[in-house]
């Protein structure tokens, strides 16, 4: 393996491909080793003692989605991660990772198959924006893609079937980073902070 290997985790598959696309978007010479994927928040907290001492033999980067906490700094407080390690880097998605989906405004669009006027300008203002992205798919041309993203009538599911596979899909293959970072600034700052994780030389 050439580069630095990091350890990355997250609380979904969705966020784990959106990892991989940051990873490979910044000039770094990164490898991904493994990505832990803890199918929650509750577990992916319950993991930052654990992260803080395993990150000095491997650097680790964590994702997680803010939901209904205040602001990042607040979120980082309760979960104990404030003063970190140089190794470890602790980020927040405003207010859930489907948020930097939407900030590319045509690429959502285009995938949804609706008017890029309906995706809306400030992604990170909305109160829940999987609800946000999952409507806009009930009003897709595509029916099928429709059918997969959208919770049948009387589910207690909050996604639909292939909810995670066809956004993990958007993520690899059509997803501008560069784009939705300008619109999401809790994008921005995770892309920039990732940039500069760990002295650049260093081993």
């Amino acid at each position: 393996m050439t580069g630095r290997a990091i350890l990355v985790a997250v609380e979904d598959e969705l966020s784990a491909a959106v990892m991989r696309r940051l990873v490979a978007s910044v000039d770094r010479d990164f490898v991904i080793d493994r990505i832990i994927n803890t199918r929650g928040n509750g577990l992916l907290r319950a993991g930052v003692p654990k992260f803080k001492s395993a990150s000095h033999v491997l650097p680790h980067v964590v994702l997680t989605d803010l939901d209904r906490s205040p602001c990042p700094p607040d979120l980082l407080q309760k979960w104990g991660a404030i003063n970190l390690p140089a190794q470890l880097l602790v980020r927040v998605a405003v207010r859930e990772v489907e948020a930097w989906l939407l900030a590319d405004r045509f690429g959502i669009a285009d995938f949804l198959a609706v008017a890029a006027i309906k995706v809306p300008a400030n992604p990170e203002g909305e109160t829940d924006p999987k609800r946000t992205l999952i409507n806009l798919a009930r009003r897709s041309r595509k029916r099928r893609l429709a059918q997969e993203l959208v919770p049948t009538p009387g589910s207690p599911n909050k996604i639909g079937p292939f909810y995670n596979a066809r956004l993990t899909e958007f993520v690899s293959r059509q997803w501008n980073v560069m784009q939705a970072r300008g619109n999401a600034p809790s994008l921005d700052r995770a892309l920039a902070r990732l940039s500069t994780f760990l002295p650049i030389g260093k081993k």
